[in-house]
C-alpha cells in the first residue's frame, strides 16, 4: 500500500506532482483571479441584484444559465439575451450582461468589490 501511495510522486514521468491524485486539475497552481459572466438587475435604488436561473435561460440549473451567458458574449448576441431576460424580469430596473473579476483570496478577506467589471450589455426591464 505505501509503495501505492508513493508511486505518482516518484514516477518521473507523471505531470502530477501530488502523491495522492492523478487529477492535474488539482495537482498545478491556478490564478487568484476569477472571471464571472453573469446576468444582473440594477434596481431604482442602484442597487445590484444577482438574476436567478429562471429569469437568465428559463432554467432551474444555474450552470445551464451562466453558459447562456458565456455563449451570448461569446458570439456578440448579448443586446438579444438582456433583451430576453427584461422580458423575464417584473422588476423596475436596468439588466446587465456583466462579466466581473474577483480575487479570490481578497473575497475571503472581505474585499468584496470585482477588479474588474465590464459591462457587455444594458436594457430597461419591462417593468420600467
Amino acid at each position: 500500500m505505501l509503495v501505492a501511495l508513493a508511486y505518482p510522486a516518484l514516477h518521473p514521468e507523471e505531470i502530477d506532482s501530488l502523491p495522492f491524485s492523478n487529477y492535474p486539475m488539482f495537482a498545478h497552481d491556478r490564478s487568484p483571479v476569477s472571471r464571472f459572466d453573469i446576468a444582473v438587475l440594477i434596481g431604482a435604488d442602484g442597487v445590484e441584484q444577482r438574476l436567478d436561473p429562471r429569469a437568465i435561460g428559463r432554467t432551474d440549473q444555474p450552470v445551464q444559465a451562466v453558459e447562456t451567458v458565456r455563449q451570448a458574449i461569446r458570439t456578440g448576441q448579448t443586446d438579444a439575451l438582456c433583451a430576453e431576460i427584461a422580458m423575464q424580469v417584473d422588476v423596475p430596473g436596468t439588466i446587465e450582461v456583466i462579466s466581473v473579476s474577483y480575487d479570490a483570496v481578497a473575497w475571503f478577506r472581505g474585499e468584496r468589490e470585482p477588479i474588474e467589471r465590464v459591462v457587455h450589455s444594458n436594457c430597461p426591464s419591462v417593468a420600467s
